[in-house]
């Protein structure tokens, strides 16, 4: 394993935004043969009960952006001061340019920061402190706005009872600074990308592209069941394709021992730290992860994925905000560990002393008056293809 300290950087605060729409389980009946008791099965075996699902028009950037306002708002930060925008989705708005350019231009932020995405998931968070850190330390930025969002709901086939029912909509923002005497910050990364294919999208991108071949879209756009009649196809509408016994396993066997490796570097036991926050994969696993980390119960939550589902990148700032919003007005002592693991295969761990944090909290989104709809943003490039001027 390998490790990185940082000195003289801090977290200073995280806001995090979801939608207003709540999906239940019980909404779903018809999934589940109008049976209530398979959906009290599945509630009480993974701590699933409800998510968040953006509506339609409602991107990661809209997201992430609403959660950067607040947290500037609260903070009094000037903006002008931020010299870093990192973004970290798999659901960007466009897939090119990258997210980070359109919440550069929606917070108005300066023509000197530098931006780009990161392409990540359940482990993102961990990922973008740590690229972050990397800046503040070394003196190339002294301000970096970091938001990782996601917004999964509009690329699942809702019949499929693996992945739809378990991911929710968010979009966080935290600021990262330099900041003279700060506590350290320890990070461990890992990667393992022979499990690629535990969770991938297949189709889309240059391995297996869209083709215009009638032919070849046939194939392309198939819908093949499994055994429990989940459909899936390679890149029709529901192409999230997920091996979650794999990457049970893959959590059990590795992240364990990568968070006690980490905190033994550290010179810490589990006693030494107030709380492990785990990614919120579904409750089921961050409890048994937790336990075989040597955390009791009730010190890693996990009622953060059972209101809000699993958020993937953004679970564990979402944790922060919805979990620990009163300790951090009260400036309790906040010593924590981050873990984040999941797709690529990948993980990461952060520890610190994260006292002082500003913790915006939770907030429901807030959509404008009029949004465009698809067919008005297809329009509106149709005529930007022709030449003519929207005025």
């Amino acid at each position: 394993m390998s490790f990185s300290e940082f000195a003289n950087v801090r977290l200073g605060a995280v806001a995090a935004v979801v939608p207003r729409e709540e999906v239940r389980l019980e909404d779903e009946l018809a999934y589940y043969n109008n049976d209530i008791r398979k959906v009290e099965r599945i509630r009480k075996m993974a701590g699933l009960d409800r998510r968040r699902i953006a509506p339609e028009g409602v991107t990661v950037s809209d997201l992430c952006v609403q959660a950067a306002e607040r947290l500037l708002a609260e903070t009094g930060t000037d903006r002008a001061g931020i010299d870093a925008l990192v973004c970290v989705t798999q659901a960007g708005d466009y897939p090119m340019p990258a997210s980070a350019f359109l919440q550069q231009k929606a917070l108005g932020l300066s023509t000197d920061c530098a931006v780009f995405d990161v392409n990540l998931g359940c482990s993102g968070y961990v990922y973008g402190l740590w690229l972050a850190a990397c800046m503040i330390a070394s003196g190339a930025r002294r301000r970096v706005l970091l938001t990782v969002g996601e917004a999964y709901f509009r690329y699942l086939d809702p019949a499929n009872r693996i992945v739809a029912p378990i991911f929710g909509d968010a979009g966080t923002a935290s600021l990262l600074e330099y900041a003279e005497g700060a506590a350290p910050l320890s990070f461990s990364l890992g990667s393992d990308g022979s499990g690629f294919e535990a969770l991938v999208r297949p189709g889309g991108g240059a391995s297996i592209p869209h083709l215009p071949d009638a032919r070849e879209s046939d194939a392309y756009l198939a819908v093949v069941r499994d055994a429990g009649g989940n459909p899936w196809s390679v890149g029709g509408f529901g192409n999230t394709w997920m091996d979650g016994e794999a990457i049970f396993e893959f959590t059990m066997s590795v992240v364990p021992e990568h968070i006690r490796a980490h905190l033994d570097h550290c010179g810490l036991v589990p006693e030494d730290l107030d709380f492990l926050v785990l990614h919120q994969a579904n409750g089921q696993i961050v409890q048994n992860l937790a336990a075989a980390a040597g955390f009791p119960p009730g010190r890693a939550p996990w009622a953060t994925f059972a209101k809000y589902g699993n958020q993937a990148g953004a679970s564990i700032p979402c944790v922060i905000c919805d979990q620990f919003k009163e300790r951090c007005e009260a400036r309790q002592r906040l010593h924590l560990a981050l873990c984040g693991f999941g797709i690529g295969l990948s993980w990461g761990s952060c520890v610190g002393d994260f006292t002082g944090l500003h913790c915006c909290g939770i907030h429901d989104f807030t959509a404008p008056a009029s949004p465009a709809s698809r067919a008005e943003r297809i329009a509106y490039w149709h005529r930007k293809f022709a030449g003519e001027s929207d005025g």
